[in-house]
C-alpha cells in the first residue's frame, strides 16, 4: 500500500521463479527500490547470484529493505543495511502525506505474461481499471468487508473492501494440506487456476 501511495508502480519477484526468469522481470521491470518480504526469503531462499549481481551491477536502486516483516504485535521491521536499520527515520516522515498524484491512467501495477512466446511481457494496469474491477467483483459477488479471501493470487479486492486476508505459509499450500488450510479458517473467496 505504501508503494501506491507514492503512485509508484509495483511488481513481484518470486523467489521461487528460475533466475532467468527473475533476471527478465526486472530488465523490464528497471526498478527504483526493492523490498524483500522475510517470509518469502525465509521459505525460498535468498535470490540467486546471478539475480543479485544484476541488481547490484544493472540497477540503479534508490532504496532497498532487505527483509521486510510484520511482527504478531504489528510493528513493521525491514531489515538493517550496513548495520543500521533500514527504517530508522522513517517514523518522523511517515506522519506526511506522500507528494504523490494518482489519476485514473496511473499505473499501479507491472505484470507479466506467461513468455508463451519465448520472453514475458509486462503489463501495466491502470488504477481506474482496478477501481471498476473491484466495485464490479463486490456487486457480482456479493463481496464486502466481511469476506473472508485467501491470498493465493490477489490482495486488493480484500484490501479495497477492507475485508480480511488469509495469507498460507508455503507449506499450507502444499499437496493435501492446502484443503486443511482451508478448512481451519475457512474463507469465503478465493482464486484458483482449473488446472
Amino acid at each position: 500500500m505504501g508503494t501506491l501511495s507514492f503512485a509508484a508502480t509495483f511488481t513481484v519477484l518470486d523467489p521461487a521463479y528460475p533466475p532467468a526468469r527473475q533476471k527478465i522481470y526486472l530488465e523490464v521491470a528497471q526498478p527504483r527500490a526493492l523490498i524483500n518480504i522475510g517470509r518469502a526469503t525465509d521459505e525460498a531462499g535468498v535470490l540467486a547470484p546471478i539475480v543479485r549481481s544484476y541488481i547490484d551491477d544493472e540497477l540503479n536502486l534508490k532504496t532497498e529493505v532487505p527483509s521486510l516483516r510484520i511482527g504478531d504485535d504489528g510493528t513493521l521491521s525491514g531489515g538493517e543495511i550496513d548495520g543500521k536499520d533500514v527504517f530508522s527515520g522513517a517514523l518522523r516522515r511517515a506522519s506526511a502525506p506522500p507528494p504523490a498524484q494518482v489519476g485514473p491512467d496511473s499505473n499501479p501495477t507491472l505484470s507479466f505474461t506467461s513468455g508463451s512466446e519465448g520472453r514475458p511481457k509486462g503489463v501495466l494496469g491502470r488504477h481506474y481499471s482496478l477501481c471498476k474491477y473491484f466495485a464490479w467483483m463486490a456487486e457480482r459477488f456479493g463481496l464486502s468487508s466481511e469476506s473472508k479471501f485467501t491470498m493465493l493470487s490477489g490482495i486488493f479486492t480484500p484490501l479495497y473492501l477492507g475485508a480480511q486476508l488469509l495469507v498460507p505459509s508455503r507449506s499450507d499450500i502444499a499437496h493435501e494440506r492446502l484443503a486443511e488450510w482451508m478448512a481451519k479458517y475457512s474463507p469465503t473467496v478465493t482464486h484458483l487456476t482449473p488446472a
